[in-house]
């Protein structure tokens, strides 16, 4: 890339039209020959379109390998702050701009963000932009050499409660045949533990998971479900009612969980219009769920 096309690109990408990066100092027409190429800066001229640009003169003047560090170290700041602050999309798009393909620093903190921000789309319920930045995190830290075992531990987790939702939330990543190891500890892991215990009939399991469980929605959801096991769907049903009328379901996929136990507990009962009724709210839930449509 030669000096007028580094030139064009940097203030494209800051918005700045000729007349803005020329100021005061060179004219429109001075600038627009630098940047075609049929005119080269002075030192000067080189040193106060850096400044305006906010990069290093050298960056302007650096051979393809240079400039890459050139602009990983531009870009630095700006990836440090937004990490702190915890606003991992800015840091996502910060780390991508600073190098064309990210070394393995990038990648690390790339699958970082990735990870974060589809948990945050999964607690918002745009459930295939989760599954897409999920499998994205993976992609990043395969591609880099430092080891990230808490990428496809987390994401094999997600991964193994979004089946239970629909078949079409998978990963394109990981191994159809890949078992969760569980090793990343959390509340949610536990809860994924004890869910899919019930679901292999380990009534057990689930019992000790309650023992230990703090209290909250996972909890709630499991002993419910662990009832619904032994049969117990009247008293079931009267917790779920409950839980849908305390203002604890925070997130939409607990509503939805919630939902489909309601079904379940009003067939079971023989409620059969109540069933019906929690049924279409529950796949009206599911359709915007799989929709991405909105943040819910």
């Amino acid at each position: 890339m030669t000096i007028g096309e580094k030139i064009k690109e940097l203030r494209q990408a800051k918005f700045m039209t000729q007349t803005d990066l020329a100021g005061k100092q060179i004219t429109r027409n001075m600038l627009s020959a630098i940047e075609n190429g049929s005119a080269q800066p002075s030192l000067g001229t080189l040193l106060y379109l850096s400044e305006r640009l906010g990069v290093p003169a050298g960056f302007l003047l650096a051979e393809e390998g240079d400039e890459t560090l050139y602009r990983k170290m531009n870009a630095l700041p700006n990836i440090k702050r937004a990490y702190e602050a915890k606003d991992f999309s800015s840091c996502r798009r910060f780390c991508l701009e600073a190098a064309k393909e990210p070394d393995d620093e990038l990648c690390l903190l790339l699958s970082h963000c990735d990870l974060e921000l589809a948990k945050e789309a999964f607690d918002e319920g745009r459930l295939r932009s989760a599954c897409r930045l999920f499998d994205e995190a993976l992609e990043y830290a395969e591609q880099g050499k430092y080891p990230m075992d808490r990428a496809a531990s987390e994401a094999a987790v997600y991964f193994a409660y979004l089946e239970r939702v629909s078949p079409g939330l998978y990963s394109e990543v990981l191994d159809a045949d890949y078992a969760p190891a569980f090793v990343w500890q959390s509340d949610f892991a536990e809860y994924v533990r004890a869910l899919k215990a019930l679901d292999a009939g380990n009534l057990g399991a689930a019992k000790a998971y309650l023992s230990v469980a703090d209290e909250g929605f996972y909890k709630a959801h499991v002993a419910i479900l662990a009832e619904m096991r032994e049969g117990n769907y009247a008293h079931a049903k009267e917790e779920l009612l409950s839980l849908l009328q305390s203002g604890e379901l925070k997130r939409p996929l607990m509503r939805f969980e919630v939902l489909d136990a309601l079904e379940i507990s009003c067939r079971e009962t023989e409620d059969y219009k109540d069933a019906y009724e929690y049924a279409t709210e529950k796949v009206r839930l599911a359709e915007q769920l799989l929709s991405d449509v909105q943040k819910m």
